[in-house]
């Protein structure tokens, strides 16, 4: 990747389309559950912004069985857990 690339990475903001595995509210819930898991499995550091993260995840639209979640960058824990955890999903640029 070149420099150029690498600085364009940083600066825009991805969109991370995530496959619900459930529909509605019991989806996002079971979402949220399964990045927990991830995270004290891994022995990663839970964010200190945890709750606002929770309520953001709770308050998505759900469009076609996808939620959106924005990201920095396409090596994001994000997008490491949903690989990790069987959800699909796609990233896209914001417009």
């Amino acid at each position: 990747m070149s420099e150029r690339e690498e600085e364009e990475e940083g600066v825009f903001h991805k969109k991370l389309k995530v496959k619900m595995k459930e529909k509605g509210k019991e989806g996002r819930i079971a979402f949220l559950k399964d990045y927990l898991d991830y995270l004290l499995r891994n022995d990663k550091t839970l964010p200190p912004d945890f709750p606002t993260f929770a309520r953001e995840i709770m308050g998505l639209d759900e469009r076609g069985g996808f939620i959106h979640i924005r990201v920095w960058h396409e090596k994001s824990e994000l997008v490491e857990f949903s690989k990790a955890m069987g959800y699909g999903h796609k990233i896209d640029h914001y417009d």
